[in-house]
């Protein structure tokens, strides 16, 4: 069994709101009216096709999209603590499968710290992923799949925007795109996924097909006790 690669924001958790929130602080603090005044989460496929930067230039040049997308990743960073939930929880137990069969990564334009913590909230210790690679690395995302496919065999990522799909072929992956992440089904499908999964559990039965499991029990979440 091939490991398997998964994006995390759109793809394990649903930052969909807090991005939305953080979005609309950024174009205030910029003062950025060029850019879409969004109404809600819902709107967020108008902006993400592609990469986020690159979409961002349909409205102002690439420097200031550059800036605007480092402001959002800061705030997305500092509201992640107060996010209610960590994982779907459809994936909890699929993931806890992988780690313990194929293993599992992760590949994602977030932060490192912000990452392990929300995935820390749903998974053992034995149940994280073998290895995270997060935006705090050095490289593309496309030199990162390359190298877990060389190194370690990963055989997909899966991912909820065009550009992550492209990036997966780049690395020579299969591409398994989300429909219910950041980006539209249109946007996803113009960039050629090998599959398109329209539901978290569409997702968590094919994690399970991969290994080979007909259900996967979560594994205990850790204490949150404070």
């Amino acid at each position: 069994m091939a490991m398997l690669v998964f994006d995390f924001d759109g793809v394990l958790h649903d930052s969909r709101e807090r991005a939305w929130r953080c979005y609309r602080q950024a174009r205030t603090e910029m003062e950025l009216g060029a850019l879409p005044d969004l109404a809600g989460p819902g709107d967020l496929p108008l902006v993400y096709r592609g990469v986020l930067s690159a979409s961002l230039t349909r409205w102002v040049d690439f420097e200031v999209a550059e800036r605007f997308c480092k402001r959002h990743a800061e705030l997305t960073a500092r509201a992640a603590a107060d996010e209610p939930h960590g994982l779907l929880p459809e994936l909890i137990g699929p993931l806890a499968g992988l780690a313990a069969g194929p293993g599992y990564a992760v590949v994602t334009g977030s932060h490192h710290t912000t990452v392990r913590t929300l995935l820390a909230r749903d998974l053992t210790e034995k149940a994280m992923p073998r290895i995270l690679l997060s935006r705090d690395e050095p490289g593309s995302k496309t030199d990162r799949l390359r190298d877990l496919r060389t190194r370690y065999g990963a055989g997909a990522y899966v991912g909820d925007t065009g550009s992550d799909v492209r990036h997966a072929h780049a690395a020579g992956l299969s591409a398994i795109a989300v429909a219910y992440g950041y980006a539209s089904r249109e946007d996803l499908a113009a960039a050629g996924p090998d599959r398109i999964l329209a539901t978290p559990a569409d997702l968590a039965a094919w994690c399970r097909a991969h290994t080979g499991a007909r259900g996967v029990a979560p594994a205990p979440a850790p204490s949150r006790a404070t």
